[in-house]
């Protein structure tokens, strides 16, 4: 829940404010307001400042270098697309350094507010530019391309470049309509529509939108997961905890003038529609009542706002979704409801491996209070079937929870010993043990992981690779080894009647009981599979201020099996069963396609060569589709649009985990080794011959 009010409060955009009304007139430029700081945000400041600069867990040095990074965060947050601002105008920010050390140091707001002034400015005539533009012919057969993605170019050199660049995203959207189904006027008017709304939210900004740009590009530049809430932020997210709206159960994010999906919460409608994905783009929201609101350039919270409502109400998203070289466009109507925990718990089911074998499969969605208990019932029921050759634990997509629950459900699996490490700012080390000396399961264990699998799955992981009791499988994991607080600006003895607001910074890292830390690398897997997740977009390594990865002293603790000596045989295995497997190819050519096309720079804006590219997407889908169809037993389909909007296909990641945990078992159960050297007999079961070089009596008898 602290990431989901970290991206609420820093992604808090230029020109968005509560919800426009039909009867609002379209604003002028001149009519957008002139924004300066308030007394609250005069008594928050400094208390703000002080908590970065001296309880946060990295030293902050408020010197020019930290002020290049506050900066580039402004410009990010300002400006997401490099499409807003000219090479001049970030020029002359940068020769403002000064005027932002003063921000930092002294609480001087004179300067980001006129910064964020500027910036609504700015915004205006883009969407204004949008509205011109629609008046008159759009011209879609030339031969020229839109950059989708600027993060990493140069900022256009001059107005003349800039409004090239606005010309042809006002093609790009236009095309994109046009391909889903719209006529040239239906796709004028749902652009027109779009951009007045988004003009009416720019006149609407107010004081805490700019105070709170600042101050996340403060928090931002110190580490990804610090950041500050502003009063309304605070607010819903305490709602989202305690109140009685109720929501669809997915983490948002904003990009520039787009409300993106990052993450589904287990057990939420979002889950279960099986409809949406991350990185989907949520373009408008319909309420029964039939109101529509289209909401590009609108706050986060905003959007949240009309996303929740009572219990048992309906609410339809509509929903852009990149997809290949063009923007696939769907409505998900979905029923608001509390995540209920039993939608959260920890199941386990038995499956069956290629070869018949049946394997027990775990799946933890996230690490919620008394998890450990549910996963000692789980492991009961698979323990009374005596035919369950071995566990997978699954914790792809867990993006976390309570410490004390991956440290009790780690202990599961190991007799009483470390899990894992917390070491505060001074250094001081806190070993977090697991009490229990009796392990509840014995048997051959396996962790499926991914890119999304984060925090206390990692911990989880790491804690039962380093003992050698799993053999991890999947994708390198998220990253995040550091621990927050969350701490309201607001004193017992303040005499003021206005709320402040809510800080969350980070005091502490996670180390591994090796030594080595899981923030910023992760957990690696020792069989790879195919990642789902774009690691490039996801995992804390492409935070530009992420903390470092470090490691301490390794504390005292008796492994159980040396697993990288079944690592030769098992990948070998593995890569002869996927070599020639068709779901696992198309996999790979899916994944090639993706990388291939985010990194091309420009797409074209020709509508016939578009067309033809969509129909070259269409048909790359369907075949793919056919195969796993095939590979399930089910008869092809024509098209796409066939397939039920919730049809789900077999987990074929899974399933190879299945397969992988079977080869595990065979080995640790009854292979043998011949051992050259003739100090270990050559019957001797592996379990001990591949034992660590420990004195460990125990693990001897």
């Amino acid at each position: 829940m602290r990431k989901l009010s970290k991206l609420i409060a820093v992604c808090t955009l230029a020109g968005i404010c509560s919800a426009a009304q039909a009867k609002l007139e379209v604003p002028a430029i001149e009519d957008l307001p002139k924004l300066s700081v308030n007394s609250a945000e005069t008594t928050a400041c400094p208390r703000i400042q002080n908590a970065f600069t001296r309880a946060h867990y990295k030293i902050v040095n408020l010197d020019d270098e930290f002020a290049d990074k506050v900066i580039n965060q402004l410009l990010k947050m300002l400006d997401y697309n490099r499409n807003i601002y000219t090479a001049s105008d970030v020029a002359e920010i940068r020769a403002n350094k000064s005027r932002i050390l003063d921000a930092l140091k002294q609480c001087d707001m004179s300067y980001p507010f006129e910064l964020y002034n500027a910036s609504l400015e700015k915004r205006y005539l883009k969407y204004d530019y949008f509205l011109q533009g629609i008046k008159s012919d759009i011209d879609v057969e030339s031969d020229d391309v839109v950059q989708l993605d600027r993060r990493k170019q140069d900022f256009p050199a001059d107005i003349e470049h800039k409004q090239h660049l606005w010309k042809s995203e006002l093609k790009n959207e236009f095309i994109n309509q046009v391909l889903n189904g719209k006529t040239p006027e239906q796709a004028k008017e749902r652009i027109r529509k779009r951009y007045e709304a988004a003009l009416m939210r720019l006149a609407q900004a107010n004081p805490d939108d700019a105070f709170s740009v600042f101050q996340n590009a403060f928090a931002n530049s110190i580490d990804p997961h610090t950041s500050y809430l502003s009063p309304a932020d605070t607010k819903s997210f305490e709602e989202d905890m305690y109140l009685s709206l109720e929501g669809i159960g997915a983490v948002l994010s904003a990009e520039d003038e787009n409300t993106v999906i990052v993450s589904i919460i287990p057990g939420s409608p979002a889950e279960k529609s099986k409809q949406l994905k991350p990185k989907d783009r949520i373009i408008a929201v319909h309420q029964e009542d039939g109101t529509v609101d289209d909401i590009i350039g609108w706050r986060l919270t905003d959007v949240v706002k009309k996303i929740k409502g009572p219990k048992g109400s309906k609410v339809t998203l509509d929903i852009e979704r990149p997809d290949g070289t063009s923007v696939k466009n769907l409505s998900v109507t979905l029923v608001r409801e509390k995540v209920r925990l039993q939608e959260r718990e920890a199941k386990a089911e038995i499956k069956t491996a290629d070869d018949g074998s049946k394997i027990g499969v775990l799946s933890i969605k996230s690490f919620y209070s008394n998890l450990s208990q549910d996963i000692a019932r789980e492991l009961t029921k698979l323990e009374s079937d005596k035919s369950v050759k071995a566990v997978v634990i699954d914790l792809r997509n867990n993006g976390g929870g309570l410490l004390p629950e991956a440290v009790n459900s780690t202990g599961l699996f190991i007799n009483a010993g470390p899990v894992v490490v917390v070491r505060d700012p001074l250094g001081n080390q806190l070993v977090q043990r697991s009490q229990d000396e009796k392990m509840k399961y014995k048997g051959p264990l396996v962790v499926l992981i991914n890119g999304l699998s984060a925090s206390s799955s990692e911990i989880m992981a790491a804690a039962l690779r380093d003992y050698g009791r799993a053999l991890l499988v999947g994708s390198n994991t998220f990253g995040k080894g550091t621990v927050q607080q969350s701490r309201p600006l607001a004193r017992p003895y303040d005499f003021i009647e206005q709320e402040l607001g809510t800080i969350n910074y980070t005091i502490a890292k996670f180390y591994r009981i090796n030594g080595g830390s899981t923030q910023l690398k992760g957990v690696a897997p020792d069989i790879a599979l195919p990642s789902m997740v774009d690691d490039t977009e996801f995992g804390e390594r492409n935070e530009p201020n992420a903390l470092e990865w470090d490691e301490i002293g390794a504390v005292k603790y008796v492994p159980y099996l040396n697993i990288n000596a079944f690592l030769p045989s098992l990948k070998q295995k593995h890569e002869a069963r996927i070599a020639n497997d068709p779901v696992f190819k198309s996999i790979a050519e899916e994944l090639e396609k993706y990388r291939k096309v985010k990194n091309e720079p420009d797409l074209t804006v020709n509508l016939e060569k578009r067309r033809q590219m969509q129909k070259d997407d269409d048909a790359f889908t369907l075949k793919n589709i056919n195969v796993r169809l095939k590979a399930m037993g089910k008869d092809p389909v024509k098209s796409a649009k066939d397939l039920p909007d919730d049809f789900e296909y077999e987990d074929f990641l899974l399933t190879e985990t299945l397969n992988i945990a079977s080869d595990y078992a065979d080995l640790v159960n009854g292979s043998v080794k011949k051992i050259e050297d003739g100090r270990i007999a050559a019957n001797q079961p592996i379990f001990t011959q591949y034992a660590p070089p420990l004195e460990n009596k125990k693990l001897a008898e």
